[in-house]
């Protein structure tokens, strides 16, 4: 067995170790100040009214410094405004066996709206004529082609000077509009930015939730989620330049966002459009396509709306039309028969 190599102790001249430090005697504690605390100057009851305001003051620039942040990352809302988004979206759309407004991702949607003119190129209209969905037919068959178009609504289109101002008084309020802010007074009101209808809306259903039950909307239960949304609705004022309340815009962006087009943000994998039946948009591919081979009509392969052959649901025969589709065709052929007279 081989032998370890240790180094050798050298031993240290005493001139080298340092001096024998010897124990002194601690010093006396400073004498306590007979200055009272800040307790015992307030009082309890206004020393705790004291860390009321100071916590009312320290939350003042967090919120701040929240939308501050948020806007650096491209978005609009802070961390609890977007959770009680989700939240409300989700009593228009509630979740069952299928998802709800908030996973179709229409707060997404939402927020992508108010952000439109953060963005290099505005975030307002999808280009097109086509996406990727559907590829190119192949007319020499009449079978669909393995050849599909660019995703041309993913190229947002660049706005006109007039969309431009058009949009920035949607979004930020006309009156931060000097060219339309001067036709305010023709209209009889300023109109309101949807930036602030959503912030203020949002703010209300908060203020709501609290004063009936001590508690933010977000951590309700759906059943009192329910209760206030309609409290909300009941309350909330009416934008005198667009007629609606924050609930009607609230619902109206909400569908868009769940059944538009996946590109605005909303419509997560198509799951909206699944939920109604909706193949969303066919072209290039058509619903029909044209054979040069059999110089006829050929059906989409996969079955979706079949034009030479019946409906599934209507191979025994046709469905009847219902008192309310009966009455607007009724009308149709009455409009019809007028128009066609004059």
């Amino acid at each position: 067995m081989r032998k370890l190599k240790l180094p050798r102790h050298t031993r240290i001249p005493a001139t080298l170790l340092p001096p024998v430090v010897t124990p002194t005697t601690p010093a006396p504690p400073p004498p306590v100040s007979e200055t009272p605390s800040v307790v015992l100057l307030l009082g309890r009851r206004e020393f705790l009214k004291a860390l009321g305001v100071l916590a009312a003051a320290a939350m003042l620039p967090l919120t701040h410094v929240e939308r501050a942040w948020a806007a650096a990352r491209g978005r609009f809302f802070t961390r609890h405004e977007r959770a009680t988004l989700r939240a409300l979206v989700d009593r228009i759309l509630p979740p069952d066996r299928d998802p709800g407004a908030a996973a179709l991702g229409a707060a997404d949607y939402i927020e992508g709206l108010l952000t439109a003119l953060d963005r290099h190129r505005p975030f307002i209209f999808a280009g097109g004529p086509f996406s990727n969905r559907n590829p190119f037919p192949d007319n020499t068959d009449g079978t669909p082609s393995r050849h599909r178009p660019h995703d041309f609504f993913r190229r947002f289109l660049p706005l006109t000077r007039l969309q431009t101002l058009y949009w920035r008084a949607q979004l930020f309020g006309s009156a931060r509009v000097p060219e339309l802010a001067a036709l305010d007074a023709q209209f009889g009101a300023p109109l309101i930015g949807l930036r602030d209808v959503y912030r203020q809306g949002l703010a209300l259903v908060d203020a709501t939730a609290r004063a009936r039950t001590g508690k933010d909307f977000v951590d309700l239960p759906p059943a009192t989620q329910d209760a206030i949304f309609d409290a909300v609705d009941a309350a909330a004022p009416r934008d005198p330049r667009r007629g609606l309340t924050f609930v009607d815009l609230l619902i109206m962006h909400t569908l868009e966002g769940c059944f538009g087009p996946p590109e605005y943000g909303g419509n997560r994998r198509r799951q909206g459009w699944l939920m109604i039946g909706l193949e969303g948009d066919s072209q290039p591919l058509g619903y029909s396509i044209y054979s040069l081979a059999t110089q006829s009509y050929h059906d989409r392969p996969d079955g979706q709306h079949p034009m030479a052959s019946p409906n599934p649901d209507e191979i025994a025969g046709p469905i009847p039309l219902t008192p309310t589709s009966q009455r607007i065709q009724d009308n149709i052929a009455m409009f019809s028969n007028a128009v066609s007279t004059c």
